[in-house]
């Protein structure tokens, strides 16, 4: 994937959720009501997706005018100035007279800069786009597994780690070793037990003997005449 910067300010609103199928119809919407005739160019040839190819998305048409749009529904990260070059040509390919690409994010600097070199380019920010649309309703909630992502959130390429798989398994053993200490010195306090016990019980009966000894009445001797 092309490097792409992020944006300086991100939105979060209704339109920062909808679809990208949804942006591209509210932007159609937008200019249809203001007596342009739509249509639908979908992916460029190259098979991109609709936001993330050079081809335009829309082509407007209102007598000899014709306008081909991007529509590109990034709200974290910049369309850079590559994007502004490439529709320019395929403006040109279409016998187009204008062109303009739409973002719900930000354009880079250099893409602006390139955009104001050339009057019949024009560029619609994610500020220019809400000031245009106004309100958007809110998209309805998807019904999401526990593997699901929400469509709006950003997509983490990374693989899963396996820490918490790691953390489990540590956290039993610990448990386990745990249980042994205390088992060993449960053993080891029942078998002092028994040797005190074992040591009392020997020592007793000696103790009676002696003390039988002691009190027993000292021999009577007979008197010889």
């Amino acid at each position: 994937m092309r490097f792409t910067k992020p944006v300086r300010f991100r939105h979060d609103d209704a339109l920062t959720r909808v679809s990208r199928s949804e942006f591209e119809r509210l932007v159609a919407t937008y200019y249809r009501e203001r007596g342009y005739i739509v249509e639908h160019a979908g992916p460029d040839p190259a098979g991109h997706s609709d936001d993330v190819g050079i081809g335009s998305n829309l082509t407007l048409t209102r007598g000899d005018e014709i306008t081909v749009v991007q529509c590109k529904h990034w709200v974290a990260q910049q369309v850079p100035h590559h994007d502004v070059h490439q529709l320019m040509g395929v403006m040109h390919a279409a016998g187009a007279t204008r062109a303009i690409v739409v973002t719900s994010g930000e354009f880079t600097r250099p893409a602006i800069e390139a955009a104001s070199r050339f009057p019949h380019v024009a560029l619609i920010d994610g500020v220019g786009i809400r000031a245009m649309l106004g309100k958007v309703s809110e998209p309805p909630l998807p019904v999401l597994s526990a593997n699901d992502t929400a469509p709006w959130a950003d997509v983490d390429d990374r693989t899963p780690g396996r820490a918490p798989v790691f953390a489990a398994v540590g956290a039993v053993i610990v448990m386990a070793l745990m249980l042994c200490v205390m088992y060993g010195v449960y053993i080891h306090e029942i078998q002092r037990a028994q040797m005190q016990a074992m040591q009392q019980s020997a020592s007793q009966p000696h103790a009676g003997t002696a003390e039988r000894v002691a009190q027993a009445p000292a021999p009577v001797v007979p008197d010889v005449p």
